[in-house]
């Protein structure tokens, strides 16, 4: 595995992850949700995080994979409108599906495994469909629940973007209010691509830089629909900013700056909240004016880090980040969180970016 675009290589860091893959892998079948049965077999309380009416229920152990079955880095999240919870990781089992309880259900998506990464759920009349960002395969694919392609695309025919060396790996997608298809190729060119609902290629935004309308790896990408007009909104994960475009691509405003943020992979909205799983350790929450409400899970206590090196040198429980050793991982903390979803009652579903996968379920409390 490589360090992902935007974080510093580390040769040392490379040695401890080959060794632990090995480790991991050997005991894939009792690590795979990343967490333990409690001592004795019994019961403890819930464990409670938060405040206000932002109170949860954490549950670690949520999601229950059956013999044989095991996650990989888990990546994206997204939940229908039946309420199963569809889980893109970086195994056999790129797309895993469970009920509200944490029951597997079913999985596919072998050929995804080496770049299952952003999933997104969007409805067309009656149905729901995923769109998969795939970021070491190159591609966008639309599929439907179960799986089945509707349409694939490979690297925009760009040759003024994508020439030499210049590659595309799209990390996430969003799909507008009119099902036009908007794409961020988060770990290539920093550029965000726009297609219709069939796939054909309309336009792109964006691009390299760090001044208000350029890019800077577009990590996440959703439509915001707080205000009452939708925008493009775009976790700018280098540039370390929350960013509002318009549904044609005009550069709107910054709305959440570097000051409230570390390393923000997406947004995801439920009511007048914006949420943002933060790559550094914890989950933000930000009001329908986009001031920070609270912050969940926060592994490292409001530390201001800003770099691997922050956590490696700075912080040791983390040095190993983020595979860090289970006996390390602390109940109600979070050291990765990649994505996220937010379900139809109001709970919140977390996945972090760990070689065996992590999946928390947090359970509002009234």
């Amino acid at each position: 595995m490589s360090t992902p675009p935007g974080l510093p290589d580390d040769p040392s860091r490379r040695d401890f992850l080959k060794t632990s893959a090995t480790l991991l892998g050997a005991g894939a079948g009792l690590l795979a949700t990343g967490n333990f049965a409690y001592a004795g077999g019994h019961e403890r309380p819930p464990l409670i995080i938060g405040s206000g009416k932002h109170r949860y229920a954490v549950d670690h152990r949520w999601a229950k994979l059956p013999p044989g079955k095991r996650f990989g880095y888990t990546h994206g999240i997204v939940e229908d409108r039946k309420g199963r919870i569809y889980i893109a990781n970086q195994s056999p089992d790129a797309i895993a599906v469970f009920d509200a309880d944490g029951n597997f259900l079913t999985s596919w998506g072998a050929a995804y495994e080496t770049g299952a990464h952003g999933l997104t759920i969007a409805r067309e009349g009656d149905e729901d469909v995923l769109i998969l960002s795939n970021t070491g395969l190159q591609e966008v694919v639309k599929t439907t629940l179960d799986g089945e392609v509707i349409w694939r695309a490979g690297t925009p025919d760009l040759p003024h973007i994508y020439y030499d060396d210049k590659k595309y790996s799209p990390t996430e997608a969003a799909v507008g209010p009119d099902g036009r298809v908007y794409v961020a190729d988060g770990y290539g060119q920093h550029w965000i691509h726009m297609y219709d609902r069939d796939g054909t290629y309309l336009s792109s935004f964006g691009g390299p830089g760090r001044d208000e309308n350029h890019l800077n790896q577009p990590h996440g990408i959703s439509i915001d629909y707080r205000s009452g007009t939708p925008v493009v909104q775009i976790a700018d994960r280098q540039n370390v900013r929350i960013v509002n475009f318009s549904l044609n691509g005009e550069y709107l405003e910054t709305i959440i700056p570097r000051e409230d943020l570390r390393f923000p992979c997406t947004t995801v909205h439920f009511g007048d909240d914006l949420y943002v799983p933060d790559l550094f350790a914890r989950l933000s929450i930000f009001d329908k004016d986009n001031k920070k409400i609270l912050d969940l899970g926060d592994y490292v206590d409001g530390r201001p880090l800003t770099s691997w090196d922050d956590f490696k040198d700075t912080y040791p429980d983390l040095k190993e980040y983020p595979n860090i050793p289970h006996e390390k991982r602390i109940d109600g903390k979070f050291s990765s969180p990649h994505g996220m979803r937010v379900d139809h009652l109001g709970n919140i579903y977390v996945v972090e970016w760990i070689s065996d996968g992590r999946v928390t379920k947090l359970t509002r409390q009234s």
